[in-house]
C-alpha cells in the first residue's frame, strides 16, 4: 500500500474516532454545522489555491474527476474547523482565545507540513508561510458564522 493511502486511512480513522468519542451529544449539532461550513470554506480555499497555482495534488482519490484532494478538503481540514469550534474557550479571556487560535493554526500547519514534505498528497508550489494568516482568517470566519448560526437557533427556539 502506498504511504498516501495509509496516511488518508489513518486520518479518516482519527477524525471519525475523535468525533464519536470526544464530542458530547449536546455539541454534535454545533460540530456538524462547523464541519459543513468548514467544508464550504475549505473547498473555496483549495479551489483558489489550485487555480492560482499555489499547490498541486499529485495523489488524488478521484484523479479523472478533479484536480483537488477529496479527503484533505472535505474531511480532514473541515474536522480541524469542527474541533476548533467545539473546543473554543467559553470565557472571554483574550489570552485564551489567542492561544486557542495559535494552537489550531499550529496543528493545521504542522499537519500540512508533514503531508506536504513526506507524502505525495500535496505539493506546495509557492510560499507555505502564507497559509498561517489564511488559516487564521478561515478559522475566524468559521467561528463568526457559527456564532451567528447558534444565535439564530437560540432565537428560533424562544
Amino acid at each position: 500500500m502506498k504511504k498516501e493511502i495509509i496516511t488518508l486511512i489513518f486520518s479518516w480513522i482519527v477524525v471519525i474516532g475523535l468525533y464519536l468519542w470526544k464530542i458530547p451529544a449536546p455539541l454534535k449539532g454545533k460540530a456538524q454545522i462547523a464541519f459543513l461550513f468548514g467544508q464550504a470554506i475549505a473547498w473555496i480555499y483549495v479551489f483558489l489555491s489550485v487555480y492560482f497555482k499555489r499547490v498541486k495534488f499529485p495523489f488524488r482519490e478521484f484523479p479523472y474527476a478533479t484536480n483537488l484532494s477529496f479527503s484533505l478538503h472535505y474531511l480532514i481540514y473541515p474536522a480541524f474547523v469542527m474541533f476548533f469550534e467545539v473546543t473554543y474557550p467559553s470565557s472571554n479571556s483574550r489570552t485564551r482565545v489567542i492561544l486557542h487560535y495559535a494552537l489550531f493554526i499550529f496543528i493545521t500547519n504542522l499537519y500540512a507540513f508533514f503531508i506536504g514534505h513526506y507524502t505525495e498528497l500535496v505539493k506546495p508550489l509557492r510560499n507555505e508561510f502564507l497559509n498561517i494568516p489564511i488559516f487564521a482568517l478561515l478559522l475566524f470566519v468559521a467561528h463568526q458564522f457559527n456564532k451567528w448560526f447558534q444565535k439564530g437557533m437560540k432565537e428560533a427556539n424562544i
